[in-house]
């Protein structure tokens, strides 16, 4: 492939011991080539490439030359901190399970204590302090009139038992033993560093990289696709002090139809200047009707399954149908019918009723089981066969006829034909284009991202608000045209 001049441009900047270069990279526009091909001309400069997860490591270690090591942030902390806690890894706390060991009252103080926690692990900061409480927990002891426990002290109590093993309910997070490696301080042993995806970088990670002294940095990324806020990632992209600033615009994945939706989010509600360019030319050889329906919410992937399999149409699921919680669709039902017996999640067993869990859910913001909740109050008792449908229904992608995937599942994919589903924040309201301020960021950035996975063909569902906002925005840029050609 012909590389463009953008691309020549970062290739042959010559980075100095210390020195940053900044790459701010659209959708599609060859970023990782962009880092292969920069490996390729410095073959003397040993390099590590930090990757977002597991599989974009894997894909990476593939491609780049012999002088590159790819590794993701845990994967280098692993060794040092996490190994010996390699029997006790769990994914995350349950609300009830840190209740019990902390000697707790309530789900709620238990629930807070771990949002804290967690929000302490991504942070760069070397202590637990009440700026790590989320904002939410504050709001919810003043409605219930009761005094907000102290929950630093509580978060330091969880956090010792993460770590030291003494109670055996309580295991070691991924997060905890990263937060242990960067308190160390570690010292990577490098020419180069490769911070790629760096908008979803959380400040740990980015705290590790950044802080290494002598060594040059690349970092890359996208401030329009972040969308892991909700995980504590941070836009490193924006408070990283860069010697080099360049920009990847001239996006190789879709055409320039694509590109004009997309830049009309971007202007319009991320203030965006630049843009991405649709440089994609050629249309993808012989005619398929399948296609790929992106959708907000995993509540809305379980809707669209069932109205697909009605229409006898063969569905699968992106990253196969376990990552999309259907399981715990089921054990809400369970809930709802008070069959608690039948409840295999301990979070779910945990709620006295299927009422108190929707109250919890709307108390704390927990939208994913708020949206399961909605799921089986539509469905109710069809939940169970409609849950068994779908698994013994759902074939291989290959072998679909619509596949289904999340917004956030989508994020480094693409596919030839995209349909974008309704359940996206409106973004017209009584016939006006909302203010940016009225979402979050990641809302509209979520939205970009699943618009840019298409190839060739955008399409959105009939309630989707996207179509009215680009009509809309169309009809004011040209009455902005009008009145400054009268003037």
């Amino acid at each position: 492939m012909k590389l463009t001049e953008e691309q020549q441009n970062i290739i042959s900047c010559d980075l100095q011991d210390g020195q940053v270069l900044k790459v701010l990279a659209f959708a599609g526009t060859g970023k990782t080539t962009t880092l292969i091909e920069y490996a390729l001309a410095h073959p003397e400069k040993r390099m590590l490439y930090v990757a977002f997860n597991k599989s974009v490591q894997l894909e990476a270690a593939a491609k780049f030359p012999s002088n590159v090591v790819c590794k993701t942030s845990h994967a280098l902390a692993f060794a040092c901190f996490g190994a010996k806690h390699r029997n006790r890894l769990v994914p995350g706390f349950k609300a009830n399970t840190v209740m019990n060991a902390l000697d707790l009252d309530n789900y709620e103080d238990a629930k807070f204590a771990i949002d804290t926690l967690n929000n302490y692990l991504v942070s760069a900061d070397p202590k637990v302090t009440r700026r790590h409480i989320p904002g939410i927990a504050r709001q919810h002891y003043e409605q219930a009139g009761k005094p907000m426990p102290n929950l630093v002290v509580v978060t330091n109590r969880l956090g010792r038992l993460m770590c030291d093993g003494s109670n055996p309910e309580i295991g070691m997070l991924h997060d905890g033993y990263l937060k242990l490696y960067q308190l160390s301080r570690p010292r990577l042993n490098y020419d180069i560093l490769l911070l790629d995806e760096a908008q979803d970088v959380n400040p740990c990670t980015a705290d590790i990289i950044l802080s290494q002294e002598g060594v040059s940095k690349i970092v890359v990324g996208d401030h329009h696709q972040q969308i892991y806020s909700f995980r504590g990632s941070r836009d490193s992209l924006k408070t990283i002090k860069a010697d080099y600033t360049h920009y990847l615009t001239n996006s190789f994945r879709f055409n320039k139809n694509i590109a004009r939706a997309a830049n009309m989010i971007l202007r319009c509600f991320k203030g965006e200047k630049n843009g991405v360019r649709g440089f994609r030319q050629k249309t993808i050889d012989g005619e398929s009707s399948q296609y790929t329906m992106i959708a907000r919410t995993n509540a809305k992937i379980f809707d669209e399954a069932v109205s697909l399999l009605k229409k006898k149409k063969k569905i699968a699921f992106v990253g196969g149908i376990a990552g999309y919680r259907f399981n715990r669709i089921l054990d809400c039902y369970h809930l709802y019918i008070n069959c608690k017996h039948a409840v295999r999640d301990p979070y779910i067993r945990s709620f006295e009723s299927f009422g108190t869990m929707e109250a919890y859910a709307d108390t704390v913001e927990d939208f994913e089981l708020s949206s399961m909740s909605k799921v089986v109050a539509n469905y109710r008792h069809k939940i169970p066969s409609l849950v068994q449908t779908i698994k013994d229904e759902a074939v291989d992608v290959s072998d679909a006829d619509v596949i289904l995937v999340t917004g956030h599942k989508a994020k480094g994919l693409e596919w030839p034909v995209v349909s974008l589903c309704d359940d996206f924040p409106d973004l017209v309201v009584d016939k006006e284009i909302i203010a940016p301020d009225e979402l979050e960021p990641d809302e509209f950035n979520l939205l970009y991202v699943s618009m840019t996975r298409a190839m060739e063909s955008l399409r959105f569902a009939p309630g989707c608000s996207v179509i009215e906002f680009m009509e809309r925005y169309q009809e004011l840029r040209r009455g902005e045209k009008a009145q400054s050609s009268a003037k």
